[in-house]
């Protein structure tokens, strides 16, 4: 593309992590991010055997677990996705899909070994994915679908374009934000009922959108809905 062009040319590809030349993030610097060895329930905090919401929560939402991939506190992934997202660096999604990929290998035994997981992502609305060019989480989303050979398909819509979560600082004004914002697709897609939904976003830190995504979702019958995002902000 013309944009990722000028972007090469103003801004030659020097690692986050080294300064070295050639790409974004080396080889021995992506090594390095520290990924998310204590699996909690997404609401309460308590170690959870595979992300999973605990018991006590589970009445609580919609979800079944948020898979987090990656410490919010390690500095180059930050920078790595503040880059995917604000510099519409569309490259920058293979290596941050590797760290998905390997959260699930690591962490999601039972979830990776079954052949009834549709993929999908959290929507952009149509207007703000025109302005940046494509959905980071579409195509972390491909990335995974193509390692573990799920059935991929887009199942929900934005309906409003809400101000970014990251510019919101209170969880109540969040959740109000995000409510009804999303609703599943008005044409065919491939039916979710008996099926386990993984819907995949780049950062959470409320849970408040996969919330509603999962809302939106739970009319149409899924087995299970996940999210999996890259870390949680």
């Amino acid at each position: 593309m013309l944009r990722e062009f000028i972007l090469d040319t103003m801004f030659p590809k020097k690692c986050l992590g080294c300064n070295a030349e050639g790409s974004y993030i080396c080889t021995p610097c992506f090594e390095k991010i520290k990924p998310n060895k204590q699996p909690k329930c997404p609401l309460c905090g308590k170690r959870s055997p595979e992300h999973a919401t605990c018991p006590s929560c589970k009445d609580k939402t919609r979800l079944n677990g948020i898979i987090i991939a990656n410490n919010w506190e390690d500095a180059l992934l930050r920078q790595l996705i503040y880059e995917y997202k604000y510099r519409f660096i569309k490259d920058m999604s293979k290596k941050l899909s590797k760290t998905l990929i390997k959260s699930l290998l690591n962490h999601n035994i039972s979830l990776i070994n079954i052949d009834n997981v549709i993929l999908s992502f959290v929507p952009l609305h149509a207007r703000r994915e025109s302005w940046r060019g494509f959905n980071q989480s579409a195509l972390m989303a491909k990335e995974l679908c193509a390692h573990f050979g799920w059935q991929a398909a887009p199942l929900l819509q934005k309906m409003r374009n809400i101000a970014p979560q990251a510019e919101i600082k209170t969880q109540s004004a969040r959740i109000k934000n995000t409510k009804d914002a999303f609703s599943p697709i008005s044409y065919p897609v491939l039916p979710i009922k008996g099926k386990i939904v993984l819907l995949v976003d780049d950062i959470c830190t409320t849970g408040a959108t996969l919330e509603q995504c999962a809302k939106a979702l739970k009319p149409l019958k899924p087995k299970e809905i996940w999210g999996i995002v890259l870390a949680r902000g």
